[in-house]
């Protein structure tokens, strides 16, 4: 946890608000390392949340295939 941060600026962040890289537009780092810090509550409503959000951007994002 922790390890990357999420934010709006490339040069003080690792990926955007819908946890796309923003070196690599194609790298999605979906998990817990967006968090700041450990907290002491379990986080696992939170990361499910963040990757369902996640999901439905990139569902979004995808060219269609029909």
């Amino acid at each position: 946890m922790g390890t990357y941060r999420m934010g709006d600026d490339p040069k003080t962040s690792v990926v955007d608000s819908w946890l796309r890289s923003h070196d690599h537009p194609n790298l999605y780092l979906v998990g817990s390392g967006t968090f700041p810090t450990v907290g002491t509550a379990n986080p696992t409503l939170t990361l499910s949340a963040l990757a369902l959000r996640t999901a439905d951007r990139i569902v979004e994002v995808l060219p269609s295939f029909e």
